[in-house]
């Protein structure tokens, strides 16, 4: 039974910052299919003109938050990316993507 436990455990801890470590491979001028390939499909997809921003979320990614990234995207190409974090208790990602604050984009 203790070996059980400690076998989830493991594997719990193993996808933490799965996310992270998967945007980490992510470059300023990747296209639209790399961070389809890394990534998958995202949660969300806002747009504003040419720019577009892409969130991913990884439900449980630490001790009690989720990790959500937003890749920027502009002409079909990766300008940038940032993160947050979300808190709520007894959740998982959807409904809690941000709108997203076009001042924030970056430039190129």
């Amino acid at each position: 039974m203790l070996r059980k436990a400690v076998i989830l455990a493991m594997l719990g801890l193993s996808a933490c910052g799965s996310l992270e470590r998967r945007t980490a491979t992510i470059a300023p001028g990747d296209t639209t299919q790399r961070v389809l390939s890394v990534l998958g499909t995202p949660g969300d997809r806002q747009f504003n003109g040419a720019l577009e921003a892409w969130q991913y979320c990884q439900t449980g990614a630490g001790f009690g938050y989720h990790d959500f990234r937003t890749i920027w995207i502009r002409d079909g190409r990766v300008v940038g990316m940032n993160s947050y974090k979300d808190h709520t208790a007894a959740s998982g990602c959807g409904g809690h993507f941000k709108s997203i604050d076009w001042s924030s984009a970056p430039h190129e």
